[in-house]
């Protein structure tokens, strides 16, 4: 009974791989033949056994499949899912041969595969040009899971989901993203054109070496593209505080991301911003006095502790603050503003005193040293905005409020000037 049960199983294979071997023969022919609907039913019909095939017929089911719905996604029949199954088939192929260490079909299914990705690509950048961003986020994930080892799709899918505002699908993307620990850095290759002198990049660093040897190019270059990791970051902090309303989950994204980069200011940055939301500004100036510490020329984290010194009354430190923003960069406007602004706040407080006075010979001597500190801290804001119009010399506010000093301090000539000025600009 033994050897006859043994002798049944030997028959059951064989009949098994003779019928794979003649249904792949079948789609083979059938393909060749335009015929891709009857070749996909051929192969539905052994799919339930091919897992159990010999390997020769199971790399050569991965091919024809891959094969038979590129091809029927090339006749627009279910297109996005034909090219899907495809590139899974193609995939299965080139990992199975490389199990095997066999490469009967490789040579052949990777330019296939590669050439659905080219058109998937394609399709997505015309959806996205066309402002459909779902399709093209959709395309660019589809992509990604054909080809799993490059994730700029997956970050491109993000990113399209966002401009398409389904935050719940970039959600998604980003924290795959977050938790590959994905940067997206590459290194780029540049060389100087002999004939324009201008810096050129290339594709890679072969056919830059190759320009530079043929002496058209020369002093070679190359630099390190800028990592997309905080930006997955803050758009990760972003959705969980603006759309899904979980300020604790935008914390730990930001503090998983400074423990894996915790030089990067930008991160701290943006944990800065989600206690600012919070209201716990003095918090977020801690935050950006971290940053000086590590940055002593970060302009902005300067600039925000001014905000904020000044939303706080500490008028003092938000002068400080503003008066080093201009140190480093005297081309900061807001900064300027700002602290002009602070100026002639302390005026309006010192004209409301006057206001207050009566008219004994007391308050009439109280009167002319509130006026003194009027005209004091109204120089003071001139002098700042005088500093900055340079920078913007058709900003209409800052114009305004230098006439209106002008006026107020007799400066005639300087007056007129600016008056002309607006008037130029139609104002």
């Amino acid at each position: 009974m033994k050897k006859t049960i043994l002798i049944f199983s030997a028959l059951l294979i064989t009949a098994f791989s003779f019928a794979q071997k003649k249904e792949l023969k079948a789609a083979e022919k059938a393909l060749k033949k335009g015929n891709t609907t009857e070749a996909k039913d051929m192969l539905n019909s052994i799919s339930s056994t091919i897992e159990s095939a010999e390997a020769k017929y199971k790399a050569k089911y991965y091919f024809l499949k891959g094969k038979t719905y590129q091809d029927l996604a090339d006749k627009g029949m279910d297109a996005d899912a034909s090219l899907k199954t495809a590139g899974e088939a193609y995939n299965k192929l080139l990992a199975f041969e490389r199990e095997q260490k066999e490469f009967n079909y490789t040579k052949e299914a990777k330019p296939n595969l590669q050439t659905m990705i080219s058109k998937m690509v394609d399709k997505a950048i015309n959806a996205q040009n066309a402002k459909d961003y779902a399709q093209a986020s959709d395309l660019l994930h589809l992509t990604y899971t054909l080809q799993p080892d490059n994730k700029d799709f997956l970050y491109y899918a993000a990113s399209n989901s966002i401009s398409g505002k389904d935050y719940d699908k970039a959600l998604k993307y980003y924290e795959e993203l977050k938790n590959a620990e994905y940067t997206g850095v590459k290194t780029q290759y540049y060389a100087v054109n002999v004939s324009t002198g201008k810096k050129e990049p290339f594709q890679d660093k072969t056919v830059r070496d190759l320009s530079v040897k043929s002496k058209s190019h020369a002093s070679p270059t190359q630099e390190k593209s800028k990592s997309r990791f905080p930006e997955i970051v803050k758009n990760i902090s972003w959705i969980y505080t603006n759309h899904v309303g979980d300020n604790d989950k935008a914390l730990a994204a930001v503090e998983e991301a400074i423990a894996v980069n915790p030089d990067d200011p930008s991160l701290l940055l943006t944990k800065g911003n989600i206690y600012y939301k919070m209201g716990d500004t003095a918090k977020f100036k801690e935050i950006m006095k971290e940053i000086i510490t590590k940055n002593p020329n970060d302009v902005d984290s300067y600039y925000n502790i001014g905000v904020i010194s000044a939303e706080n009354g500490d008028i003092q430190e938000a002068r400080d603050a503003y008066k080093k923003v201009l140190e480093l960069d005297p081309g900061y406007v807001n900064a300027g503003i700002n602290l002009s602004k602070t100026y002639l706040d302390e005026a309006s407080d010192v004209v409301d005193k006057m206001n207050e006075l009566g008219t004994s010979a007391e308050d009439n001597k109280k009167f002319d040293e509130y006026k003194e500190q009027q005209t004091s801290l109204y120089r003071k804001s001139l002098t700042i905005l005088e500093g900055i119009v340079e920078s913007v010399p058709d900003d209409v506010g800052i114009l305004k409020q230098l006439k209106g000093l002008y006026s107020f301090l007799g400066e005639d000539d300087k007056f007129k000037k600016i008056k002309a000025k607006l008037a130029e600009l139609g104002q």
